[in-house]
C-alpha cells in the first residue's frame, strides 16, 4: 500500500504555448469585485502579470467554456509529442527540470566532486549503457528468475519464491508497506495490500466493455512475446500466457474497486500474527518476516482481508507451473527497462496499447526519472542549489498562511454545520502543518551501485528501500518525512500527519514565482496550496482529526448533510462526458473535486484579503484582477489527452480530466460569474449550482 496521501494533481507532463489576442478578452465587461472604486488603474500587459495571452482563444465566450477561453489557443496549437500519452502546461516545468537534472547527473558522471556525486553519476551511467545492458542479458535479474523457476508442487516453494522477490521490491500478489496506524497516528503499522496485476486496473480483466476486451487480447499476445524472449518456444510461450492470464484475472475478481478502496474504514482491519498464519495458513509467515529483516514485527494490518483468504485458496487451485510464469512474468515486467534492447521494444508495446503513447521517451529522460527513483533526495539536493532560492520560500509561506486564514474564515461563516463540528474542524485546521522545498534532514542511501551492472543497481536500490521501509513498522513516525523528492512537480497532502507538502519541483515559473503578481500567483499556485488544504477536509480527509487519526468528529446532523453536499457534486461530474460515452465517475473523483472546488475558492478569498488595501490595482490587457485571477487558474490546466490514455484515466484516475478541473469547480462559484459577468442562462453560471466548503 502507497502512502495514503492525496495529491493535487495524477502522475502528469504537461506543457504550454501560442497565439491570440489578448486585447478583447472575450465579450464580457472587465468587473472588479476586489478594487475600490476610486483605487487607481495601471494598463499593462498579460505576461507583465505571469499570464500567457498566447494561450487564449479570444473568440470563446468565457460563460459558455471557460477551459475553450483560457486554453483554446493552446490547444490549436500544441500537438502531443510522439513520447507523451497526456501533454499538459505542467511539462514546461517538468521538462525544464529534467533539463536541470540531467546537467546535474552528466557532471556527476564526468567528474564526480564527492563520493555522493559518484553514486549518482555510476547509477545515470549505467542506465544510460545500452550496449553494456544488452551484452549483460538476463544476468542481472537471473538470481530472481532462478528463484521463481524452481517453484514445484511442493507447499513451501510458492511462498519461498513470493518472499524472494517481495525482499527485492517486485511485489507479486500482494504488497507490504508501513503507515501509521489509522487509530493511532504515532506509531506505524505494516498494511498488507492487494497487488500483482500487470494491467492497469482490475476491470480490465472483468469488464466486457469493448475496449477492455482488446486490451486483454493485447495483453495475452504481449505475455506470450515476453515469455519467448525469456527463452520460451514451441507453444509453452502461450501456455505460460494463458496461467498469467488466469491468475491475474482470479485475483482482479477478489481486489476492491478504486470506489471502494475509497472508503478509508474499509481498508483498516487489524490483525495479530496468527490470525494472518490462520487466514493463509499455506503461507510461511515467520520466514516472510525473517527475510525481511522484521522477525519482531507486530503491527499489522490488511486493506482487503477477502483478498488474503482467496489466495490461500489461490495458491492450491494453480499448479506449481502457473505459479512458476506468473512470477517469472512479474520479474521481467517490473525490470523491462533494465533488460536488451527487444525486451524494451515489447515492454514500450504494451504502454502504447494502453496509453496511445506512439514512441519511448529518450533513454535520458528515462534514466533520469529512474535515478530519481532510486537516488531521490541525493539528487534533490543538488536540485535545490540550482533551483529554488530563499525568496521562493518566503513567498510560498506568506501564500499557505493567507489560504489557511481563508479557510478559517469561510469555515465560521457555514451555515449548515453546527458550532460543536466547526470547533473540531478550526482545531484540526490550527493543527495543520506544512512542507516547503524540501526536506529539512537529508536521507542516506547505503547500497551499492555499479557502473556496468543496471539491473543489479536496480535490484538493490529497490531492495534497500524495502528494508528501510520495513524498519519504520512498530516505530513512531517520522513526521519530517517526505514522499516526494524536492524536484517532483506535484504536491500533496497526508491526512495521516494533517501535513501538506509543496516540493521545489513545482513552486518554479509559470506556475510560481516571487516576481509574479499576487492574481497570477494565487491563481496558479494557489490554487494547488488551497486544493491540498481542502484534502483534509473532503469526504476521506475529515474522517482523521487534527492528529490524524481515524476518529468521527462529526455532529450527525453534519455529516449527513455533508454527505449530501458530496453527492450533489458526485452527480454533477457524473454528467460530464470525457469522450462519447465515456463519463466522469464522480464517486472515484469526488475527493479530489471537492478539493479542486475548496482549492479555488480560497485561492480567490486569500488573492483579495492580499490585494484588499493595494494602493493600484492592474488591468491586464482589458482583464481586471479578478478575471486574471481566474484566468491564471484555467491556463495552469491546459492539457491534452491521447484518446486511449484518456479512457485509461477514467478507469484509474482520482482525479477529472482538465477540463472540468476548470469548467466544473467555477460553475459551481458565483464569484466566477461575477467577474466575467455571466448571465443566469450561460453554461457557466447554472441555476442549480453545489457547494461545500
Amino acid at each position: 500500500m502507497r502512502p495514503y496521501v492525496s495529491t493535487w494533481l495524477p502522475s502528469l507532463s504537461l506543457a504550454f504555448s501560442l497565439v491570440a489576442s489578448a486585447a478583447a478578452c472575450g465579450s464580457k465587461s472587465p468587473a472588479n469585485t476586489t478594487a475600490d472604486q476610486d483605487t487607481p488603474v495601471v494598463d499593462v500587459g498579460m505576461a507583465e502579470v505571469g499570464l500567457d495571452p498566447a494561450a487564449l482563444d479570444p473568440d470563446a465566450d468565457p460563460c459558455e467554456d471557460f477551459y475553450r477561453y483560457t486554453c483554446g489557443g493552446w490547444l490549436d496549437a500544441t500537438e502531443i509529442p510522439a513520447d507523451r500519452a497526456r501533454y499538459a502546461r505542467f511539462s514546461e516545468v517538468a521538462e525544464r527540470n529534467e533539463l536541470v537534472l540531467r546537467d546535474i547527473l552528466e557532471a556527476a558522471a564526468k567528474s564526480p566532486a564527492d563520493a555522493s556525486q559518484a553514486k549518482l553519476g555510476d547509477f545515470y551511467s549505467a542506465c544510460m549503457d545500452e550496449g553494456a545492458i544488452d551484452s549483460a542479458g538476463l544476468s542481472g535479474i537471473e538470481p530472481l528468475l532462478a528463484r521463481a523457476r524452481a517453484v514445484d508442487e511442493s507447499p513451501s516453494a510458492l511462498p519461498a519464491a513470493i518472499i524472494e522477490l517481495h525482499r527485492h521490491g517486485v511485489w507479486a500478489v500482494f504488497d507490504a508497506s508501513p503507515q501509521p496506524d489509522f487509530k493511532d497516528s504515532s506509531t506505524n503499522i505494516l498494511f498488507l495490500d492487494t497487488n500483482g496485476l500487470g494491467l492497469p486496473d482490475r476491470e480490465y480483466y472483468l469488464s466486457d466493455d469493448d475496449n477492455f476486451r482488446r486490451a486483454r487480447e493485447f495483453y495475452r499476445g504481449h505475455l506470450a512475446r515476453m515469455f519467448a524472449l525469456a527463452g520460451y518456444k514451441d507453444g509453452a510461450e502461450q501456455q505460460a500466457a494463458d496461467d498469467v492470464m488466469a491468475i491475474e484475472k482470479s485475483l482482479a475478481e477478489h481486489t476492491k474497486t478504486r470506489v471502494e478502496r475509497r472508503d478509508v474504514e474499509g481498508l483498516y482491519n487489524l490483525t495479530t500474527r496468527a490470525e494472518l498464519a490462520a487466514k493463509v495458513p499455506g503461507f510461511a509467515w515467520d520466514t516472510y518476516f525473517e527475510r525481511l529483516e522484521r522477525p519482531d514485527l507486530t503491527g499489522i494490518s490488511i486493506t482487503t482481508p477477502g483478498y488474503l483468504e482467496h489466495l490461500a485458496e489461490s495458491m492450491t487451485r494453480f499448479s506449481g507451473s502457473a505459479w512458476r510464469h506468473y512470477l517469472e512474468w512479474h520479474i521481467l515486467h517490473h525490470t523491462a527497462d533494465t533488460l536488451p534492447e527487444p525486451f524494451r521494444a515489447e515492454n514500450f508495446a504494451l504502454r502504447k496499447q494502453l496509453t496511445g503513447q506512439s514512441s519511448q521517451r529518450p533513454r535520458w529522460k528515462r534514466c533520469v526519472a529512474a535515478t530519481d527513483g532510486a537516488l531521490g533526495e541525493l539528487l534533490g539536493q543538488q536540485f535545490v542549489a540550482a533551483r529554488f532560492a530563499g525568496d521562493s520560500k518566503t513567498a510560498a509561506d506568506t501564500m499557505v498562511s493567507a489560504i489557511s486564514q481563508a479557510f478559517a474564515a469561510e469555515l465560521d461563516k457555514l451555515t449548515w454545520m453546527q458550532d460543536r463540528t466547526k470547533e473540531r474542524a478550526m482545531a484540526k485546521l490550527a493543527k495543520m502543518r506544512y512542507q516547503i522545498g524540501y526536506p529539512d534532514t537529508w536521507r542516506e542511501y547505503r547500497f551499492e551501485v555499479e557502473r556496468q551492472n543496471y539491473a543489479a543497481n536496480v535490484l538493490r536500490a529497490q531492495g534497500a528501500e524495502v528494508l528501510r521501509q520495513l524498519a519504520k513498522v512498530d516505530q513512531p513516525v517520522d513526521r519530517g518525512e517526505w514522499f516526494m523528492t524536492p524536484q517532483t512537480v506535484n504536491a500533496y497532502y497526508n491526512p495521516l500527519a494533517n501535513q501538506m507538502t509543496f516540493p521545489a519541483g513545482i513552486l518554479q515559473s509559470p506556475f510560481f514565482g516571487a516576481d509574479r503578481s499576487v492574481a497570477a500567483n494565487l491563481g496558479a499556485i494557489g490554487m494547488v496550496v488551497g486544493h491540498e488544504l481542502t484534502h483534509g477536509f473532503d469526504d476521506s480527509g475529515a474522517r482523521f482529526d487534527a492528529d490524524g487519526n481515524l476518529e468521527n468528529w462529526w455532529q450527525d446532523a453534519d455529516a449527513t448533510t455533508f454527505a449530501q453536499k458530496g453527492e450533489c457534486l458526485a452527480e454533477q461530474y457524473s454528467r460530464f462526458e470525457v469522450l462519447p460515452g465515456v463519463t466522469i465517475n464522480g464517486k472515484l473523483t469526488l475527493g479530489e473535486n471537492i478539493a479542486d472546488l475548496g482549492g479555488v475558492k480560497l485561492a480567490y478569498r486569500a488573492y483579495q484579503s492580499l490585494r484588499k488595501d493595494a494602493p493600484e490595482r492592474y488591468r491586464a490587457d482589458g482583464l481586471s484582477e479578478d478575471q486574471q485571477f481566474f484566468v491564471a487558474v484555467g491556463q495552469a490546466w491546459c492539457s491534452k489527452d491521447r484518446e486511449a490514455e484518456a479512457r485509461r484515466r477514467v478507469v484509474v484516475d482520482s482525479h477529472s480530466p482538465p477540463r472540468f478541473r476548470i469548467n466544473g469547480t467555477l460553475r459551481n462559484l458565483p464569484a466566477f460569474a461575477e467577474a466575467f459577468d455571466c448571465g443566469p442562462e450561460s453554461a457557466m453560471r447554472p441555476e442549480a449550482i453545489c457547494e461545500i466548503w
